[in-house]
């Protein structure tokens, strides 16, 4: 068994499952059997080379996932192995491995599956979260929060900051030593002044990769006392529940009140409008190249981060989220406490939240649209917040189970032309040059478009072939008027736009297309409709005499060619008995009738309707085709004779029934002589 599965081979592996399971007495002895071998083959993959194991380890996976679907081993030993896998391999191993979780998530949280693999999957990344440095591997923590986010659902709380606890380990350290900084930022003050002016022509060689070089950039002046300021309020951005306290309150906004005046009298120069899409884009390159977890704290620094609109921004973020959670209602806020903010302090909060958005409204670039956007992002926070104060609801249950209601448009306000300014004096007085300017332009003074009738009128009467007009001298052959019809068609002719079928060849004659919608125009309206009426039904006529006259014809000439066989039969007949007497017409017999019967007999409706008989009568009494035939024959001898001339005249109206009348007949002339 151990072989079979080392070869990934199922055929071997269900006979010895099957043999394993004649042998002892319950079949969970032999899955627990399975899963411990798949377990051991695990290990045994992960001794290959580093370049080689990701590519057996997905091989490894398919198999005991697999096993597992066809019931050879548990539930939850694929993603155990997975489990043991990640466990004996490297960061830089499992970054790849973890790839194996994200490809089958959607078979984790197939029905059977996810009541097993929740919490393994939970404990699994949590185990790879606790190896992984979040400033080093700040990128594959993300990826396996990300992937935490979509596979747990909604309601699952273990994803959920249910508590509202913060990272209060997530210290700042800045040069608390004021002797220290004070000298730091004495030192860079020297620097910059010691700097020659005719030094600038070498200040893009000393430029760091992915800087941005700012003309005329404004320097800001920071003093010891600023910098303590500024990096001292990170400890109330870590713990914002120090803020509660009043002394704690005090000292934050000081700190704050210093920090956000000295950005409102440095505020960033605007770009201009040319150059702000080229500034944008290089941040963007930067951004994606570069992304610093933590900012530095050197006070070398503070004066060129302040210049920096991405660092102003973080900054401004940070205290906006802080005045939100000072706000809020939440429910892990203890009453003991006193977690609430008084008067005087909510003034502050607020005051100064849109002193920051005002801020980041004048950060360049695209300040305003940016500021939309967080308020945005804010709305939700708020949105959130309420879920969890509401023990965290499965919002599937609120959804709208009804049939969607129809949008009720606005109303909309009434135009009232009297009451118009369009801007000057010369508009408005054209606009308002009749008290109702829609019923001045709707003036018969303005209609220079002719009626449809007036222009369809005389093509119409060119088409009537008595008007005797040749083709050379209609209208309808000039390119202009062509233009003309097809404009006036298309705005009035209610059948120059129709629905032509699929298969249906593309109109490519311009003048026949517009001759048939005049024409089907024309019928449409009450002063042509009898007229049209009329034409149609002479043609109609004149169609009808036409078939009527080659009918004619046809039947003289079918006529003619049958009297001709008939007097050839007659003549060979006469000189094979050497009778000079002509042709004589001898009565049919019964059994004559008979024959013919028999031949006529798949024409049985046809010779009723040809001899004048109602077969229906006839089909009640006679149940072959060959009978019925013979009874109308019969039927017919008896009213009109006997006589074989007489039934092949009368015959003559169809000619496949003529034919074979004819053919029979002429055997029967054959066999009395």
């Amino acid at each position: 068994m151990e072989e079979a599965i080392a070869n990934r081979n199922f055929d071997d592996l269900r006979e010895l499952f099957k043999a394993e399971k004649k042998t002892v007495k319950d079949d969970e002895f032999v899955i627990v059997k399975i899963d411990g071998l798949l377990k051991k083959r695990g290990y045994r993959v992960m001794e290959v080379p580093s370049e080689q194991k990701e590519e057996f380890a997905r091989l490894h996976f398919n198999f005991v996932m697999n096993c597992t679907k066809l019931g050879y081993c548990s539930k939850s030993t694929p993603i155990l192995t997975l489990q043991d896998i990640l466990e004996v391999s490297s960061i830089e191993e499992c970054k790849h491995l973890f790839g194996l979780v994200e490809e089958n998530m959607n078979e984790f949280k197939q029905p059977g599956f996810i009541e097993t693999y929740q919490n393994i999957i939970l404990r699994l990344c949590n185990d790879l979260l606790r190896r992984l440095s979040r400033t080093a591997e700040t990128s594959f923590c993300g990826r396996i929060m990300f992937f935490l986010s979509r596979f747990l659902p909604l309601t699952e709380k273990s994803g959920v900051n249910f508590m509202g606890h913060f990272n209060t380990l997530n210290i700042t350290t800045f040069e608390e030593n004021e002797p220290t900084a004070e000298s730091l930022l004495a030192a860079t003050s020297s620097h910059h002044a010691a700097t020659p002016s005719g030094a600038a022509a070498g200040a893009e060689e000393d430029m760091e990769t992915g800087e941005i070089e700012e003309e005329a950039a404004k320097e800001i002046i920071v003093t010891p006392e600023m910098y303590r300021q500024f990096w001292s309020l990170q400890k109330f951005m870590s713990n914002p529940n120090l803020l509660y306290e009043k002394e704690k309150f005090v000292v934050f906004k000081k700190d704050l009140t210093a920090v956000l005046s000295l950005m409102t009298a440095n505020k960033l120069e605007k770009f201009a409008a040319e150059d702000e899409s080229e500034v944008a884009e290089s941040r963007k390159k930067i951004n994606n190249d570069v992304f610093f977890t933590k900012y530095l704290t050197s006070p070398k620094l503070l004066a060129l981060q302040l210049n920096d609109s991405s660092f102003r921004r973080n900054f401004l973020i940070q205290t906006i989220i802080i005045f939100q959670y000072l706000n809020a209602e939440s429910r892990f806020k203890p009453p003991a406490k006193k977690m609430v903010l008084n008067e005087e302090q909510s003034k502050f909060v607020h005051d100064y939240e849109d002193k920051c958005y005002r801020l980041l409204s004048d950060t360049m670039p695209r300040g305003t649209a940016f500021v939309a956007g967080l308020k945005r992002i804010m709305q939700r926070e708020t949105e959130w917040n309420q879920w969890k104060n509401s023990n965290c609801p499965d919002l599937s249950e609120k959804a709208d189970k009804g049939a969607m209601q129809m949008y009720k448009k606005r109303q909309r306000v009434p135009f009232n032309p009297n009451n118009l300014d369009l801007g000057t004096p010369e508009l408005t007085k054209l606009w308002t040059y009749e008290p109702d300017v829609l019923k001045a332009c709707k003036s018969d003074k303005r209609k220079f478009i002719p009626t449809l009738a007036d222009f369809i009128r005389d093509p119409l009467d060119e088409m009537d072939p008595e008007q005797q007009v040749e083709e050379q001298y209609k209208s309808i052959n000039e390119v202009s008027f062509q233009w003309r019809a097809a404009r006036l068609l298309m705005h009035k002719a209610p059948g120059y736009v129709s629905k032509t079928e699929p298969k249906a060849d593309p109109t490519t004659n311009m003048r026949d297309f517009l001759e048939r919608t005049m024409y089907n125009t024309g019928k449409t309206i009450d002063e042509f409709k009898s007229g049209i009426e009329e034409r149609e039904r002479r043609d109609a006529e004149k169609r009808a005499a036409s078939g009527e006259k080659k009918e004619a014809e046809a039947r003289k000439k079918v006529e003619e060619s049958l009297k001709r066989k008939l007097d050839t039969n007659t003549k060979s007949t006469t000189i094979a008995v050497s009778s000079p007497n002509p042709y004589t017409d001898p009565p049919l017999t019964d059994e004559n009738l008979r024959q013919l019967a028999t031949d006529l007999s798949k024409f049985s409706k046809k010779l009723a309707k040809l001899v004048g008989i109602d077969e229906e009568s006839l089909q009640k009494t006679s149940s072959s085709e060959e009978d019925r035939c013979y009874r109308i024959l019969k039927e017919w001898a008896e009213r009109n004779g006997k006589s074989g001339r007489s039934l092949l005249n009368l015959l003559i109206a169809d000619l496949d029934v003529i034919e074979v009348a004819t053919a029979t007949m002429k055997k029967i002339h054959e066999t009395s002589t």
